[in-house]
């Protein structure tokens, strides 16, 4: 887009050489992202996504000439809308992705780079489809039914396993993990990147949640918000028993322990031995006392990692959606979600919206969801509308005439 005035913001300050876009995207990133670098956040990955997406858009219209700032025009931005547009995504999707490049562009004027933001403009933005503000979908929620199934369903596996750990301790620190994960999810409302660990943002507290995070005594647990500050959350009491008998059977050796880990065998396998040689091991030490107790022995890695004091990675927001979906299958919950298959660990959150709104309204359920009176509202509207329905139907009723108030339709009169 050319400048307007002297225009020295399109150029690098030194040489007056204009500035390539793809130059300075990194600079973007570091802004938007979470943690001391700026290098974490899902923000960031999802906006890294979107710019690459971008950029390799414009290389494909321009292959003789990186584009600069300076070429970068409104029909540039048109034309990639129209890709965006034509591509199988959801109306929300598109507008979502679009986004991304208008914030970069935003992001370039108050750098300097650009005099305006060509992505806000009408003529840029026509091709994508109109957001009228209409849901096209209705997310999940884990309905009352479902909610029960599963919980029971878990519950029994659980109890199965706790019988039989005396002869597989595997087991039943698995069905344990996996009960308490669903308790959790089910009646506290958090989100799943709150208590579980997001591969692309390193921060505490996305690394999931740990032991010393959590209070039975006082039904808590601490977690880092949506907003990046640390805030105490309610675990009500019906979820406490799972997480102590998790505790009970796992024995962490320390609170530094993540309360839902992983048990990928690979993943402890690999801990374990980078940890023992941190502490003067040899590899080959570490390597024997792993077959030695594990393979050829009766200790499960996880115990290993127990017996040896050795923190074990967190189950990710991806291997906990796994573990939902083969939990959804076994239960053979049926679902009519087309999007997912599976009750997913937001669909849980849903669903404990979906209780406060209606026993409580909508005050305690943003309380409860950490989350602003107003989102819920909205989240949660179709509630407010079913009951005004009910308020007119019942006002309607209330205003009927009397039998002896009508009159005769079959009267001549």
């Amino acid at each position: 887009m050319s400048s307007s005035g002297n225009g020295q913001g399109h150029t690098d300050g030194q040489d007056d050489r204009p500035v390539e876009v793809a130059d300075v995207v990194e600079d973007y990133l570091t802004d938007k992202g979470k943690g001391a670098e700026g290098k974490s956040g899902t923000y960031r990955r999802d906006a890294k996504r979107e710019l690459d997406r971008f950029l390799t858009f414009l290389e494909d219209e321009r292959p003789r000439s990186p584009t600069t700032f300076e070429e970068l025009t409104i029909r540039d931005i048109r034309q990639y809308a129209r890709h965006i547009a034509t591509q199988d995504w959801t109306k929300s999707t598109k507008q979502n992705y679009y986004a991304h490049i208008s914030a970069f562009c935003g992001w370039a004027v108050r750098e300097g780079y650009l005099d305006e933001n060509p992505a806000l403009k009408s003529r840029a933005k026509e091709p994508l489809p109109e957001d009228d503000g209409r849901k096209t979908e209705r997310q999940q929620a884990w309905s009352p039914e479902q909610r029960t199934a599963l919980l029971e369903y878990v519950d029994e596996q659980a109890h199965e396993a706790i019988d039989e750990v005396g002869e597989n301790r595997y087991e039943a620190i698995k069905a344990c993990r996996d009960r308490a994960l669903v308790y959790l999810l089910c009646f506290s409302g958090v989100r799943g990147a709150e208590v579980l660990a997001d591969v692309a943002d390193a921060r505490r507290g996305r690394d999931g949640l740990r032991w010393s995070d959590v209070s039975l005594n006082d039904n808590t647990i601490t977690v880092l918000g949506k907003k990046g500050e640390w805030s105490d959350r309610a675990v009500p009491p019906s979820a406490i028993p799972s997480l102590e008998r998790l505790r009970s059977v796992l024995n962490p050796s320390s609170d530094d322990w993540p309360v839902f880990t992983t048990l990928s065998y690979p993943t402890l396998v690999k801990t374990f031995k980078d940890e023992l040689v941190e502490r003067d091991y040899t590899r080959k030490e570490a390597e024997s006392l792993h077959r030695e107790r594990v393979n050829d022995g009766d200790v499960s890695m996880i115990e290993l990692c127990v017996e040896y004091d050795v923190d074990p990675p967190a189950l990710t927001t991806h291997s906990a959606r796994r573990i939902l979906q083969r939990l959804t299958e076994e239960a053979d919950i049926e679902l009519d979600d087309d999007k997912h298959g599976y009750l997913a660990p937001h669909g849980a959150r849903r669903g404990a919206g979906e209780v406060m709104v209606r026993e409580f309204g909508y005050t305690e359920a943003a309380r409860h969801l950490d989350n602003s009176e107003e989102v819920v509202r909205e989240h949660y509207s179709h509630i407010e509308a079913s009951e005004r329905a009910q308020m007119a139907e019942t006002a309607f009723q209330n205003q009927r005439p009397s039998q002896k108030d009508v009159p005769d339709q079959d009267s001549d009169g």
